[in-house]
């Protein structure tokens, strides 16, 4: 029993030191990243194809400078492929595939109790302007935080959408606590289509998503 509350209030402080930098950006990528195939580049370019690969690269180191330098990168290139308000296809559920947040990272690479087998988020800037997002543990754990988020024109070559968290909680161990809901910020909307999602966010970390 001592050996479970030590467990728990670990699990308790590092998820409250997380909240804030899970954004929707953040949302899903297996334990073990899967190769990722995409279907059809911007304008015909084979920028998304070696984008595929460059990801596949960080599975078991995802926080190499060099190679999320090259991600960066190529996001932008991929970006300029961009037409219209890119969150128009917002709306959805999406799944994390790479990110430069260190405490995601983390949680992928380095979390001792279990493994993470998914990172997923909900959002809808129009109709419901409302944001969930959750990682989920082998085993049934989860950690969610939910919130608003909402369009708006921002001071970035990008579209921006903001948010606000107004809710948290944590399952383990076949029980839910609640956790206070912390932070609100932005992020930007480099490129959208129906399969995939480059976004930056306030905090300066960069994120590939995939429509589930």
């Amino acid at each position: 029993m001592k050996t479970k509350n030590l467990q728990y209030n670990t699990t308790c402080n590092i998820m409250k030191s997380f909240v804030f930098a899970f954004v929707a950006s953040a949302l899903t990528l297996n334990h073990h990243v899967d190769a990722l195939v995409f279907q059809k580049a911007p304008n015909g370019s084979p920028l998304l194809s070696n984008l595929d690969a460059l990801i596949e690269s960080t599975s078991s180191n995802p926080n190499d400078p060099e190679t999320q330098e090259e991600i960066k990168a190529m996001m932008v290139s991929i970006s300029e492929s961009r037409q219209g308000d890119q969150r128009k296809k917002l709306p959805g559920q999406w799944e994390l595939i790479f990110t430069t947040e260190k405490e995601v990272n983390f949680f992928k690479t380095s979390w001792p109790f279990a493994s993470v087998s998914d990172i997923v988020q909900d959002i809808d800037v129009y109709d419901s302007q409302s944001v969930d997002n959750s990682i989920n543990f082998e085993g049934g754990g989860k950690f969610a935080v939910t919130g608003t988020a909402k369009a708006i024109d921002g001071d970035s070559e990008y579209d921006r959408v903001v948010f606000e968290f107004t809710s948290a909680a944590i399952t383990a161990w076949d029980r839910t606590f609640q956790l206070p809901p912390v932070g609100a910020g932005w992020f930007d909307t480099m490129y959208c289509d129906d399969c995939y999602r480059l976004s930056q966010d306030v905090r300066g970390d960069w994120s590939v998503f995939r429509r589930r």
